[in-house]
């Protein structure tokens, strides 16, 4: 389900260019570092497709594991992942306001 997230809290925001497979490309990611509740206050990434509300949240010891350093790695890895799910999204027809939301935001980025 999207999730949405007010960049104005973030104090440094980063903007990265991505090339996931799968998407009109080049991508801007938009990033930067907050606090995140739902992990029990730990620091944690906040990054969207520039253009987009949705936010996608990893903690920073997680993406500093997973990535080693190399965040377009990890960016366009999540991104060709999250497209896979868009993709069965669509196939289903967009079924739920929340699918229709992913809709709105991406349709104009994914190759299908």
């Amino acid at each position: 389900m999207p999730y949405n997230f007010d960049f104005s809290q973030l104090t440094d925001i980063k903007t990265i260019e991505v090339h996931p497979k799968g998407w009109i490309t080049p991508l801007q990611v938009e990033y930067g570092i907050a606090e995140d509740i739902k992990t029990y206050g730990k620091l944690s990434y906040f990054w969207r497709v520039k253009g987009t509300q949705h936010t996608f949240v990893i903690p920073i010891v997680r993406l500093d594991f997973l990535s080693k350093g190399d965040y377009k790695k990890h960016f366009n890895e999540t991104l060709e992942s999250f497209r896979e799910d868009y993709i069965t999204w669509k196939k289903e027809g967009f079924q739920y306001e929340w699918a229709r939301d992913y809709e709105r935001q991406f349709s104009q980025f994914v190759v299908i």
